[in-house]
């Protein structure tokens, strides 16, 4: 169920709206927002802030109210926004389930940053990721392959990390991992992770 949260920010109040499931998570969202304008002053109309893999916007309805808008993943994220934050803080949370249970540090990957894939490893049943390089110039760093079989250099595609939204989900969770992690996946769960040093790091999923 969807629902919406308010908090007073300044001279406005400021709501979002997401699953109740992640109720905790909007709160958390909310708390930033609040001291983000308190330690750089009033959050205009459009202005922008990098959460995590996302990029939130901010929507003046009038002098009084507020909303938290995020990439549209569903239709283009780089035109559309959408008013359910849903999405972004799945993905969020996934993302630090996956650092906390690894122990690593995490190194953000954007919606918008590309990753190299094999069409195949979108369709098969076991995949492995490794991040070769860090981030820059919109570029992840990530290769994404299947476990089985030799893949042709005329496989490879370049996608964005928001693609995988639709097209892989269970990949956009390991991808705040660092350089030098490789993560297999069995479908959408996560089999194992080796930090740099080829050493087994997955604890084991709790969710």
């Amino acid at each position: 169920m969807l629902i919406t949260k308010t908090k007073a920010i300044g001279s406005r109040t400021f709501s979002l709206k997401c699953d109740d499931s992640l109720e905790t998570q909007g709160e958390f969202l909310l708390n930033l927002f609040r001291d983000t304008e308190e330690e750089t002053g009033f959050l205009e109309d459009g202005m922008k802030i990098q959460v995590g893999w996302s990029i939130l916007f901010v929507h003046e309805l009038d002098s009084e109210n507020a909303e938290i808008l995020a990439p549209d993943y569903a239709t283009n994220p780089f035109a559309r926004t959408t008013d359910d934050l849903s999405a972004t803080l799945t993905v969020q949370l996934a993302q630090n389930h996956v650092l906390k249970l690894t122990g690593a540090g995490g190194e953000t990957t954007l919606f918008q940053d590309t990753l190299i894939s094999s069409e195949r490893a979108l369709a098969a049943d076991r995949v492995y990721l490794e991040r070769t390089e860090h981030r820059e110039e919109g570029r992840s760093g990530w290769y994404l392959g299947p476990v089985e079989g030799e893949v042709a250099q005329d496989e490879l595609r370049l996608y964005y990390a928001f693609q995988l939204f639709n097209l892989r989900p269970g990949v956009l969770k390991v991808l705040a991992l660092p350089k030098g992690y490789v993560a297999v996946l069995n479908g959408e769960d996560i089999e194992a992770v080796l930090d740099p040093s080829d050493r087994g790091v997955w604890r084991g999923d709790s969710e």
